[in-house]
């Protein structure tokens, strides 16, 4: 596998230390950097002598990682005598010695690194630790336990407090890194060296502020695909806040599948859950206590409208209940019974309620009881919980005599907690990890609406309002402009009709957030909801039929009002209007805003009294899909590279990206590869994908990575010999880190091969990968896989030795000379 670029961070071969104090690296240096390490102390008077060259490098060959800590006035005669060595990456530690100016200081560093290609961390950087290889490239000489947790923090205060508090709870990790002031190494770069790291399981995220909205969506959409990621974030109060924008903020991280939590001490209960919990599919949950207390405190955390809901027990479960427990007992959810804790009635009452189908999950509020043994409760509850099919929960209120059960459930992936508030916040944490999830694998969206727009004939109308140097959209032109798009809401110049009226008006806007481009609004309308509510419901296009739901259905103004007034005709109406808003939105860069306000409706139609389109002035006119859509934090499903091919056979098949929902027919297409092609597609013998690999290969961010199949239909046993679709081909490629090019790989079904898919779907990649300006693309074949060689030779790619591994091949083509 090619080196990531970061790797010289998170895994340096060759080390140089200039710092004015003795560093725990340097103290016990571990195995992968003993030997490789070069000690220079600054002396008393400021002084120090680089060596000329180092020893455990050959002629040429560049330094990892040079470890700085030295009073920031001499980081010019340091870097400047660094420049000889071309290190990698920099890391700066913090000083004693604070500077004088520290922006200067900042921007210097920045473009020191620039000018060297060298990654910067710092100024004042709280290191890199990776427990696992033993390095602790910081100033505490207290090394983070190892663990499958990765932290990635902007303060280095914050990740400092999270390292001591999860001492205390034996949490350990398997990278700490904190950016510090400021840092050449963005958080993006970090996300997506994170989401490839097989020892990291799971990644907290501490935020000050995000980077570039794309990038930043990329690498957060690509690690929380295959693993759970928390997500932190100051700034919801204070100087500058902005509601709004953080509201915004809100609706990316749910549509990357990651979960944000609001406070400090909820970090510790996402991980606990997020790690170790079973995930539940749904949001009702059962509660069993002994004693109300307990679980009143625990109703109360939950609230109405909250992540999770109490479940309504089935009445053949509340019947058995009432039969296993003593008379008195509450069996109507929550369960409590004041009896002495028994093993066997406990494991019968948590194996009612995790068959009853109206329960999600459970959650086990035990307080202290000097006549119940609370060993055997906690252990019951262990062995139950390993086999148990939904997520078990428990709070062991208390803490001297009861901290010794909530470390044995600990221990055997059971969350148990101290307080009710703490364990039923932990389920909601559970609770939108899945909801956030199923809107991550939305394609955004793979077909389009039953009618298509009127393209050429909006953007002729935009272009022609941009160019007269008109702001906004006279009524007629929005209305023209809503026709091309075909959405279905009337705007006539007459009010509307007096029904309509009477009901409570709708608002859908479009605005734009400075970091994360457009966004939509769904709410209540008029002035007076304007006033009362001015950030209503929001979610980022593109919207495909589900994501338009869930922004209407999830806002208060649902359950409240439209949810018994609103009918089925017009919700769809409702539906497709935000589907087609959005989709102006990502089809018409130009568009700077939209307002419909107030929106009326009766039973069959919607009225808007109001709209507004605001332009663009400086829009130039170029398709967003020649700009990869960079008006827009998320990248829409490229449509336009499904194409119906026919093979020289008269063979038909599609040659299209891969969705989210090919899962299953990518399983089947690898399980039914030969040991051969298995081989040399992933250089293993395994049967089938791992489900981190399945998500990592079908939930695709097409800025940054393409993956593109070849689908045949063929007949289904399992559903009367009607066709279905069989995935015979794959090919894909991943940018590097570089940003220039890309490595790519190809695989083609046994039975399927020498038909000229694999040409196929390679020339798709390079043309993809042309429009996307990269300018080279390459791949490691196994060197005895000489029909691949042969392919690619064939397409003009060239065929080099590895440089680290004789076994393989380097085939790669510059496709500036294409």
């Amino acid at each position: 596998m090619l080196r990531h670029r970061l790797a010289a961070l998170f895994e340096p071969r060759s080390l140089l230390v200039l710092s004015s104090r003795e560093l725990p690296v340097v103290q016990a240096p571990p195995g992968m950097l003993r030997g490789r390490i070069a000690d220079v102390r600054v002396d008393a008077a400021g002084q120090w002598q680089l060596p000329d060259r180092l020893d455990f490098l050959q002629a040429g060959q560049r330094l990892d990682m040079a470890l700085l800590c030295l009073d920031p006035a001499r980081l010019p005669a340091a870097l400047g005598a660094l420049r000889a060595h071309h290190p990698r990456s920099l890391v700066l530690l913090p000083h004693e010695t604070p500077s004088a100016n520290p922006v200067e200081t900042q921007t210097y560093c920045q473009a020191w690194g620039r000018m060297n290609d060298c990654l910067v961390l710092g100024p004042g950087a709280l290191g890199i630790q990776r427990p696992h290889l033993g390095l602790n490239l910081g100033l505490d000489p207290r090394g983070a336990p190892v663990g499958r947790v990765a932290l990635v923090a902007q303060s280095r205060m914050v990740a400092a407090a999270v390292l001591d508090w999860a001492g205390d709870i034996q949490l350990g990790f398997s990278a700490v890194v904190s950016t510090g002031d400021a840092s050449g190494v963005t958080t993006a770069e970090v996300l997506e060296y994170l989401s490839m790291d097989s020892r990291s399981d799971s990644i907290v995220l501490y935020l000050e502020e995000a980077d570039s909205s794309r990038r930043f969506t990329s690498a957060l959409m690509a690690a929380a695909s295959v693993k759970p990621v928390i997500v932190l974030k100051a700034g919801r109060q204070g100087p500058g806040h902005d509601p709004a924008a953080d509201a915004v903020f809100d609706a990316l991280v749910r549509r990357t599948g990651a979960v944000r939590i609001r406070f400090f001490v909820q970090l510790f209960s996402a991980l606990k859950v997020l790690v170790h919990a079973k995930r539940q599919r749904g949001r009702r949950i059962a509660l069993f206590a002994n004693g109300h207390g307990a679980a009143h405190l625990a109703l109360d955390a939950i609230g109405p409208g909250g992540a999770v809901a109490r479940a309504e027990l089935g009445v053949q479960t509340r019947r058995d209940l009432a039969a296993l427990l003593e008379p008195g007992a509450t069996v109507d959810n929550p369960v409590v019974s004041h009896a002495p804790l028994d093993s066997n009635h406990v494991r019968q009452v948590l194996s009612l309620l995790a068959s009853d189908g109206n329960v999600d999950g459970v959650l086990v509020l035990i307080a202290p009881d000097v006549l119940s043994d609370m060993d055997a409760a906690a252990e019951t509850l262990a062995q139950f919980s390993e086999a148990a099919a939904k997520p078990i929960i428990s709070c062991f209120l208390g803490d001297a005599s009861m901290r010794l059960q909530r470390h044995r459930l600990d221990s055997v992936g059971l969350p148990a907690f101290r307080t009710p508030e703490s364990a039923a916040n932990a389920f909601g944490i559970l609770a939108s990890y899945h909801y956030n999830q199923t809107l991550a694998q939305q394609a955004l969206p793979p077909e389009m609406l039953n009618r298509a727009p009127r393209l050429d004939e909006a953007r002729t109308l935009l272009n022609d309002a941009i160019m007269s140097g008109r702001t906004e959209l006279d009524r007629a032109s929005c209305r023209w402009l809503l026709d091309c798009f075909h959405v279905p809401i009337r705007v006539d110049d007459h009010p509307a009709p007096e029904p309509a009226r009477r009901n409570v008006p709708m608002a859908i806007q479009v605005r734009q957030d400075a970091h994360f481009g457009p966004y939509l609004q769904f709410g209540p309308g008029g002035r007076p909801a304007r006033l009362a509510s001015p950030h209503r419901e929001i979610e980022l296009p593109p919207l495909n039929n589900y994501l338009a739901r869930q922004l209407i259905q999830r806002g208060k103004f649902w359950s409240r009002v439209l949810e018994k007034d609103l009918s089925p005709a017009v919700f769809e109406q409702l539906r497709e209007s935000l589907e087609r808003i959005s989709e102006i939105v990502s089809a018409l860069p130009g568009v700077r805003s939209l307002r419909i306000d107030p929106l009326w409706w009766d039973d069959t139609s919607l009225f808007a009294e109001d709209i507004q389109i605001g332009l663009d002035p400086a829009y130039d006119g170029e398709r967003p899909e020649n700009q990869a859509y960079r008006h827009m934090a998320i990248h829409p499903y490229p449509r336009r590279m499904v194409r119906p091919m026919v093979m020289k056979d008269g063979q038909e098949w599609l040659l299209r990206p891969i969705r989210p929902e090919d899962a299953t027919l990518l399983q089947e297409f690898v399980r039914d590869l030969s040991d051969e092609s298995r081989y040399m597609r992933f250089v293993s013998m395994l049967r089938e994908l791992t489900p981190r690999m399945l998500a990592r290969y079908t939930r695709i961010d097409y800025d940054r990575e393409v993956a593109l199949v070849a689908t045949v239909q063929v007949p289904n046993p399992e559903n009367r010999g009607l066709l279905r679709e069989r995935i015979v081909g794959f090919a894909h490629y991943l940018r590097n880190a570089d940003g220039q090019g890309a490595e790519y790989a190809l695989v083609i079904a046994d039975d399927w091969q020498r038909r000229g898919l694999g040409g196929e779907l390679m020339r798709s990649l390079f043309q993809v990968a042309r429009r996307q300006n990269l300018r080279y693309i390459e791949g490691l074949v196994l060197a005895t896989n000489r029909a691949m060689i042969g392919l690619m030779t064939s397409l003009g790619l060239q065929n080099d030795p590895d440089a680290e591994d004789p076994g393989m091949r380097r085939v790669w083509m510059n496709l500036d000379s294409k």
